[in-house]
């Protein structure tokens, strides 16, 4: 039976402290996010109890709801009972530094994140049906499809900037301008001819060239005409300052620190200037000084921050692939209990903009099975009905990516098959591991999207993917099986959504 959320929503906000509590709500895959003016108004324990929610916990500095993968009707009715003005600066919670900065980037690309994971899962199904030869590469279908599919992460910028944009009460509008300038088609054709440029830089008529270049611009347009050289491959400055030329396709962390910078320009001259021109000309300054000032400093910033993250991770990879699959199998669910599984995004984005895959999707998708077999072992051994109908609803929906209802309705609160489920995920990390398991484009792991991790001339990476989630799995069920549980400590089955509802 179908939850009604209109219902649930009235309860929930009723226990959160009512409508003029509420500074403003989110949701990500599976949780509302609620910034509350006082949170001692919230009734936690009930909250627990309302009809749909999981569970329900106060973290980076928000009331968070656990609803499931129905999050989005319960969000739609939560907001027809809530006024908020979305033009009011939204406080910044009083937390410690890194809980804040999970806060932002779960707030940033939580809304985008199924869309982004469809990209990725229709690159893996164009890749499935060539090795299989049902499409070919050659043909109208391909291309078409295939320049669908890569869309979302050729202007992953746009759409960071337009979350970044309501997370820092910018004008969305103009952060999303400045972003497209960034990969605006004159860009990426000044950034082609550097890369011509500097493909030739040693031969000496081209050195005299720069040089020229930068002695007499005028001169050295005929110059560099004449050399046959693109035109826009001469250096390129602002007010004299010499601008590094990198791409921003698929950028996350110079994009965030570009519309955060924005928020502080805007609101310095919403402040400074009169209100009969303030719309127009507040839009025409941020635009104005934020991409240059992207170009000369966040971009070079946020690349090697960026870099800089990626390269520790990828740099403890490659000193033993096995280790760090033990590693992230065991450690990935408690990651996602504690809400801090969101700093590992901008690095599995990083590694599709700069690899063309990503390792840690590989090895955590065994700590995904591994809960949903565990949780399916709970659905076994139990004698209690209701108990069997919550473990089934959960591990069903663990085998599709969203693993909270499992965590938080089943797993946590019978305490041993949170252990199972985080040996299993272990387990089959290591063999993911070991067989250098990778998905080739961004998606939420789960049985849907299996063809993400298939790529023609990789069957052996693949067959050790399958390998491993199939071992983490099957040990998940085994390991709930043999340690057991006290079923009088199952959860509320008012506090969990049944089945059909997840």
């Amino acid at each position: 039976m179908a939850i009604d959320y209109a219902d649930s929503a009235k309860e929930i906000v009723r226990l959160i402290g009512s409508d003029n509590n509420v500074i403003s709500v989110t949701h990500c895959a599976t949780r509302l996010r609620f910034v509350l003016k006082d949170y001692s108004l919230v009734e936690v324990e009930s909250l627990k109890r309302v009809k749909g929610v999981i569970t329900a916990m106060q973290a980076s500095g928000q009331m968070q709801v656990v609803i499931g993968n129905h999050v989005g009707d319960a969000y739609r009715e939560v907001q027809n009972l809530l006024t908020i003005d979305e033009s009011a600066a939204v406080p910044q919670p009083n937390i410690g530094m890194v809980s804040r900065i999970m806060d932002i980037i779960s707030s940033i690309f939580a809304p985008f994140l199924y869309p982004l994971a469809a990209c990725g899962v229709l690159q893996g199904i164009i890749s499935l049906l060539i090795a299989i030869d049902l499409m070919d590469p050659a043909s109208g279908t391909y291309r078409i499809l295939n320049f669908v599919s890569w869309t979302g992460f050729t202007f992953l910028p746009v759409m960071v900037a337009f979350t970044a944009a309501k997370k820092f009460n910018v004008n969305p509008f103009t952060a999303v301008i400045s972003a497209c300038a960034l990969v605006s088609p004159d860009y990426l054709n000044m950034l082609t001819a550097n890369k011509i440029l500097t493909a030739n830089s040693a031969d000496p008529a081209v050195q005299a060239l720069m040089k020229g270049a930068v002695e007499n611009p005028e001169i050295s347009k005929v110059m560099v005409q004449i050399a046959g050289i693109p035109l826009d491959a001469a250096p390129l400055t602002f007010m004299g300052l010499p601008v590094e030329y990198l791409s921003y396709t698929s950028s996350v962390i110079p994009i965030i620190l570009m519309v955060w910078g924005m928020s502080y320009v805007q609101r310095f001259f919403e402040r400074l200037l009169p209100m009969v021109i303030r719309n127009l000309f507040t839009p025409m300054f941020c635009l104005a000084i934020m991409v240059p000032f992207t170009l000369l400093a966040f971009g070079p910033i946020g690349n090697m921050i960026g870099g800089a993250i990626g390269g520790v991770y990828n740099t403890l990879y490659h000193l033993s692939p096995a280790i760090a699959g033990f590693v992230v199998g065991a450690l990935w669910m408690p990651l996602v209990t504690l809400g801090v599984h969101w700093g590992i995004t901008p690095v599995t984005v990083g590694n599709y903009a700069t690899l063309g895959y990503d390792t840690f999707t590989g090895l955590q998708a065994s700590a995904v099975f591994g809960m949903a077999g565990a949780v399916l072992g709970v659905y076994l051994k139990a004698k209690d009905a209701e108990l069997k109908r919550m473990a089934l609803s959960a591990g069903v929906t663990a085998l599709f990516g969203i693993t909270e209802p499992a965590i938080y309705g089943v797993a946590l609160r019978l305490k041993r098959p949170m252990i199972c489920g985080c040996l299993a995920g272990a387990a089959g990390g290591m063999i993911a591991g070991a067989f250098n398991a990778v998905s080739w484009s961004y998606c939420i792991p789960g049985i849907a999207v299996l063809p993400v991790f298939f790529k023609e001339g990789h069957m052996t990476q693949f067959l050790g993917f399958l390998a491993s989630i199939f071992v983490a799995f099957i040990l998940g069920m085994i390991f709930s099986w043999v340690a057991g549980f006290k079923e009088n400590s199952q959860p509320d089955v008012r506090s969990v959504p049944q089945p059909g509802t997840l």
